[in-house]
C-alpha cells in the first residue's frame, strides 16, 4: 500500500494546539492560535478513530486548552465537507472512562519457596498513563474574501463553526484564508499562514471553530466528526511550531482488525526497563526514550483486542437507569428539579450548556449570575421538566451514548501511545489495519520467586528476562538496568503480514541482565552503586504461616499519560527510518 495514495483525513487536537508563553513574540499555536499577550496551553491529546466500513471514518478529538475564551480559535484541516449531522460535541468523561479501562497494568506476583511466610505481595499498577469589526459578508471586496469559499457553517454545543477552502490552492492559499479567519473573529497570528498552507495547497478544507458569545473556556469540549477517508491521519506537523516537550499522543483506532502505524515505527518496550515495583513512576519515561531511540517517530501498542471487552464502559446500563430515573421523577418546583439534575450530573460535559439552552434563567437575569446561584431564582422560574430534560439529554447524555456506540459497532479496538517533541513532528502519522497480527493485552504479569531464609529473589518477566535482587533492595528497581535499550524490538508494519524487524535488542538486553545478575547489589545509594548489606534475616522474617504462593492484594495507582513527560533530555540522533 502506498500511503501517498490514501485519501486521508487530517484531524488532530494535538496538531492543532501547543504552547504560547506569556510576553513572548507573537506565534502560531499549532491549530490553536494565540496573541502575544495571552497564554495558550495544549499539553497533550486523546483521539478516537472509528473506521465505519463504508469509506468513512468518525473521529472524536479531545483538546486541552487554557486561555481566554475570546481568543479561542480551533482549526482542523479536513478532506471533505461535513454535513450538520456529521459534526457533534462529545464528552471528556468518555475519554476518562475509556482510558481507565484500557490503561496498561503491571502486576507482580510473589511466590515463596520453602517453609516460608505467606503474605500479600501482589501489586497491580495502572499507568495512566482579537476580532475585526468588518466581515466578508458585509463587504465581499475585502482582500481575500473573493478567493475563499465558505463550504458550510453552523453551531454545535457552544461552538460556532465554518468550513472554508480557497479557490486557487496553487497560488498562495494561506494568505486569503488567514485574512478571512481574522475578519470573521478567529485569532490567527502571522505564523498561521505557514502552518496551514501545505494542507490548503493539497486541496483540503479548514474547519474553524470558536466559542459563541457569552461562553467561557470551560465550555470547550471534544468534538465528533464523520468524513470520507480510507485511513486516519494526524497532521502532527502543525504542532511543531510550539509543541510541548515530549507531548503525549494517545489514540484508539476502531475497525475489524488491529491498527498499526503505517509510516511510523512500531515499538515493543523492554520490560526490564519498567519499574515493576511502581510502574507509574517511570513508564512514560521509558516510552519517551523508546520513541527517541527510533528516530522520534514510533508508537507503542498498549492494547489490541475485541471491542466487546469495552462494552458498557463509557455508557453503562446503570448510567441509563439513573438517567431515566432522574428525568422520570416528579418535581413540584424548579429547585427540586435542579437539585436532582445537579446532584447526578454536575461533572458531565454539557450540563450548564443544557441548562442555558433550556431557557430557564429568568428574563433580564444574566446567565452567569443565574449559574452562580440557581436557587436564588427558583421561585421566579416557570419550567417544563420535559423540555429541560430533553435539552440536557441532547447536550450531556447523548454524546456519551454516541461514543459508546462507536465501540459497540466496531469488532476490534487498538490503543496506541507515543510522545513527540517539535523536532520530531516532521511526518504526519498514518494508521492502517492489519488482520494478520495478534492481540496485545494491556495486562502484564511478572512473577517474583523468593526463597525462605535467604536474601535473594528473582523476577521472571513475560519476555523471558530475569532480574535478581535481595531483601535489602525490595522496592528498588535496579538503576543499573537503565543502560539497557528502551526498545525490546522495533518494527515497520503494514496492512498485512508480520512486518519487518528494524532492530532486535533481545541479545543485548540478556547480556546486560546476565552481567547484572551475576552480582546483584545488596542495596544501592540511588545510582546503582552497591552499598553495605543491611541484613534482615531473609524472607522468613516476614512472618505468618508456611509456604506457597502469596495472597492477592492489588494496588492500583493512576497516572495520566496525557500530561506529557516532565523528564527532558537531549534526543538521540539514531533513526530507523532508512
Amino acid at each position: 500500500m502506498n500511503h501517498r495514495k490514501l485519501r486521508i483525513f487530517a484531524l488532530s487536537a494535538l496538531a492543532l494546539a501547543a504552547l504560547c508563553v506569556l510576553d513572548a513574540p507573537a506565534r502560531a499555536c499549532g491549530g490553536f492560535f494565540c496573541s502575544s499577550q495571552q497564554g495558550v496551553n495544549q499539553a497533550a491529546e486523546r483521539i478516537i478513530f472509528a473506521d465505519n466500513g463504508d469509506g468513512t471514518i468518525t473521529a472524536v478529538i479531545q483538546i486541552q486548552y487554557q486561555g481566554p475564551s475570546d481568543h479561542f480559535s480551533w482549526l482542523l484541516p479536513i478532506s471533505t465537507v461535513p454535513s450538520g449531522d456529521e459534526l457533534a460535541v462529545a464528552s471528556d468523561l468518555a475519554f476518562t472512562r475509556l482510558q481507565t479501562a484500557t490503561n496498561p497494568q503491571y502486576t507482580l506476583t510473589t511466590t515463596f519457596e520453602g517453609a516460608c511466610a505467606q503474605r500479600s505481595a501482589n501489586g497491580a499498577v495502572a499507568v495512566d498513563i482579537a476580532p475585526q469589526d468588518e466581515s466578508c459578508s458585509d463587504n465581499p471586496l475585502i482582500a481575500g474574501c473573493n478567493s475563499v469559499n465558505v463550504d458550510a457553517s453552523g453551531s454545535i454545543g457552544d461552538f460556532e463553526w465554518s468550513v472554508i477552502s480557497v479557490s486557487d490552492p496553487t497560488a498562495d492559499p494561506a494568505a486569503p484564508a488567514v485574512d478571512w479567519l481574522r475578519q470573521n473573529g478567529y485569532d490567527v497570528t502571522p505564523e498561521g499562514a505557514a502552518l496551514i498552507a501545505p494542507y490548503l495547497g493539497d486541496g483540503m478544507h479548514l474547519l474553524a471553530l470558536k466559542l459563541v458569545k457569552g461562553a467561557d473556556s470551560g465550555s470547550i469540549r471534544p468534538i465528533q466528526i464523520t468524513y470520507s477517508a480510507e485511513a486516519p491521519m494526524i497532521p502532527i506537523k502543525l504542532t511543531a511550531v510550539a509543541a510541548n516537550q515530549d507531548m503525549g499522543v494517545l489514540t484508539w483506532a476502531l475497525s475489524n482488525a488491529r491498527a498499526v502505524p503505517f509510516n511510523y515505527n512500531a515499538l515493543e518496550l523492554n520490560e526490564a526497563r519498567i519499574n515493576w515495583f511502581n510502574a507509574s513512576s517511570n513508564y512514560n519515561q521509558v516510552v519517551t526514550e523508546a520513541a527517541d531511540a527510533a528516530g522520534g517517530q514510533g508508537f507503542v501498542t498498549e492494547f489490541a483486542g475485541p471491542s466487546q471487552t469495552l462494552a458498557n464502559v463509557i455508557w453503562t446500563p446503570s448510567d441509563e437507569a439513573q438517567w431515566q430515573s432522574v428525568r422520570g421523577g416528579t418535581y413540584f418546583n424548579f429547585g427540586d428539579l435542579f437539585r436532582a439534575a445537579w446532584g447526578a450530573y454536575a461533572g458531565f460535559n454539557g450540563f450548564w450548556e443544557g441548562v442555558r439552552r433550556a431557557g430557564v434563567a429568568p428574563a433580564g437575569v444574566d446567565f452567569a449570575d443565574f449559574k452562580s446561584c440557581p436557587n436564588c431564582y427558583a421561585n421566579k422560574i416557570e419550567f417544563s421538566p420535559t423540555q429541560f430534560f430533553d435539552t440536557l439529554e441532547a447536550s450531556m447524555i447523548e454524546p456519551m451514548r454516541s461514543v459508546q456506540r462507536l465501540f459497540d459497532r466496531a469488532p476490534y479496538t487498538t490503543r496506541l501511545y507515543t510522545t513527540l517533541s517539535a523536532a520530531e513532528m516532521t511526518v504526519d502519522p498514518v494508521f492502517v489495519f492489519n488482520p494478520d497480527l495478534p492481540d496485545v493485552s494491556n495486562l502484564h504479569q511478572a512473577e517474583r520467586i523468593a526463597k525462605c531464609g535467604q536474601d535473594d529473589w528473582r523476577i521472571e518477566l513475560p519476555q523471558g528476562s530475569v532480574v535478581r535482587g535481595t531483601t535489602a533492595t525490595i522496592g528498588q528497581w535496579p538503576d543499573a538496568l537503565s543502560a539497557q535499550p528502551a526498545n525490546y524490538r522495533v518494527s515497520m508494519l503494514a496492512d498485512s503480514g508480520e512486518g519487518r524487524t528494524i532492530e532486535d535488542n533481545a541479545s543485548e538486553i540478556q547480556s546486560v541482565l546476565a552481567a547484572y545478575n551475576a552480582r546483584p547489589p545488596s542495596a544501592t545509594d540511588g545510582s546503582g552503586v552497591a552499598t553495605k548489606d543491611s541484613g534482615g534475616g531473609g524472607f522468613c522474617s516476614l512472618g505468618a504461616r508456611p509456604g506457597g504462593r502469596s495472597g492477592s492484594l492489588p494496588l492500583t495507582l493512576g497516572l495520566s499519560l496525557l500530561l506529557g513527560a516532565s523528564w527532558l533530555r537531549r534526543r538521540r540522533a539514531r533513526s530507523f527510518r532508512s
